[in-house]
């Protein structure tokens, strides 16, 4: 019997779009501007820690077997993601494939909204392989922790354990 190899899957990440953003506007207001342009629901989740900085993180599905959109601050204080030339500040990421008319359509889109300098697609070397390789990775502890939120045996245990302060704390009074 031949045994079993076990080979770690590793993203390919051809179907995703990545646009580089330069913006003067904050993490809340490009993404609310995005959401307007493109009629999105962009909503900020937990932050993607790296080095110790957290980066703003924004993400949005359309639902299963359609685009789903991350906005990822590139900047934190003095701290950079990763350095972009020209200097970018913010990357969008559109996961499975868009035609290129819905391409020419968000980039146009981006190009109209006030704040922001530049808007470009990028191409993937490996450099920007290592960056989309850590997103991916907080995407997916993001759905992770969302679904261990919603599991209804996680959901009793915190109900279970929310009790038991209550009434450690009742028995204090």
């Amino acid at each position: 019997m031949k045994p079993k190899s076990n080979k770690l899957q590793i993203a390919s990440f051809d179907d995703t779009t990545v646009v580089g953003i330069n913006s003067v506007l904050v993490d809340y207001k490009l993404a609310w501007s995005l959401n307007n342009k493109l009629a999105l629901d962009l909503v900020r989740y937990d932050d993607l820690v790296f080095e110790g900085a957290p980066f703003s993180f924004f993400y949005y599905t359309a639902g299963e077997n359609y685009n789903v959109y991350n906005l990822v601050s590139l900047v934190c204080k003095d701290k950079v993601l990763y350095p972009f030339s020209p200097r970018l500040d913010y990357l969008l990421l559109i996961q499975n494939s868009i035609t290129p008319e819905r391409q020419i359509s968000i980039m146009r889109s981006l190009r109209e909204v006030d704040g922001i300098g530049h808007a470009f697609v990028l191409e993937k070397d490996r450099n920007l392989r290592m960056v989309l390789e850590t997103i991916a990775d907080c995407e997916q502890q993001m759905i992770d922790k969302k679904k261990k939120l919603s599991d209804i045996h996680a959901v009793r245990q915190r109900m279970r354990e929310e009790e038991a302060q209550l009434a450690a704390l009742r028995e204090q009074s």
